[in-house]
C-alpha cells in the first residue's frame, strides 16, 4: 500500500502499470452492454478512474463508487465531487439497493488465502445487486510462471465458474492485453 501513495498519476496509485492498460480494461468492461443512462456500481472504485473514463466518453447515468479504503474514497471525492463514493465492504455490509450493472476492475488481482472462494462470494452478491449484469476482469495465466504477489486465473477455470454463476448466460473477452481477461455475467 505504501508504494502506491508516492505515485502522482492516479493509474499508478491504484496499482496499474499505465493509463493505457487501465483504459484498455475500461473499454472492455464498458462493452458489457448498452450502459447509456444506466445506474452503475463501480466496486473497488479506487480513485474513481472508471468514472473519469466514462465521463470522458460522454457517458451519462447514475454512478456509485465503493471501496474499502478511506484514502481511495477521499481521493475519489476530491477528484470527482459530482459522483457518489462510499466506503464499504459489501461482504460485511451489503447494500440494500440495486444497480443496472456492477463493474469490478482489478480487485481480484490481489492474492488472498483462497481467491476463488472470495471471488465467488463477491460475484454471487454482485449478481444480486445488479438488474442486468456484472463485468469484472482477472489476470490470465497460460503457464505456471507468474508474479506470486498476484492472482492469475486460467481461462478454462473462469469459463466453468462463469457458466455456473450466470446459469450459462456469460461471455469471456480476452486478447485486449497480454495477460488479462474480462467476464460478462448476465441475468
Amino acid at each position: 500500500m505504501a508504494k502506491l501513495i508516492g505515485h502522482k498519476a492516479s493509474c499508478h496509485r491504484v496499482g496499474w502499470k499505465s493509463q493505457e492498460t487501465q483504459e484498455a480494461r475500461f473499454v472492455v468492461l464498458s462493452a458489457v452492454g448498452d450502459i447509456k443512462g444506466k445506474n452503475i456500481l463501480d466496486l473497488g472504485c479506487g480513485l474513481g478512474c472508471f468514472y473519469g473514463y466514462l465521463k470522458e466518453m460522454g457517458w451519462k447515468g447514475q454512478y456509485t463508487g465503493m471501496d474499502v479504503l478511506d484514502m481511495m474514497i477521499s481521493g475519489a471525492r476530491r477528484r470527482f465531487p459530482d459522483a457518489v463514493f462510499e466506503k464499504r465492504n459489501i461482504l460485511l455490509d451489503p447494500p440494500r439497493r440495486q444497480w443496472d450493472y456492477v463493474f469490478i476492475s482489478g480487485v481480484f488481482n490481489h492474492r488472498v488465502k483462497d481467491n476463488w472462494v472470495w471471488i465467488e462470494e463477491t460475484i454471487r452478491l454482485c449478481l444480486k445487486l445488479s438488474r442486468l449484469g456484472v463485468a469484472f476482469n482477472l489476470l490470465e495465466t497460460k503457464e505456471d510462471e507468474h508474479d506470486p504477489v498476484f492472482f492469475y486465473a486460467k481461462r478454462k477455470d473462469l469459463e466453468q465458474k462463469a457458466a455456473l454463476w450466470s446459469g450459462g448466460n456469460y461471455k469471456i473477452v480476452s486478447n485486449y492485453l497480454p495477460d488479462d481477461m474480462t467476464a460478462y455475467l448476465y441475468h
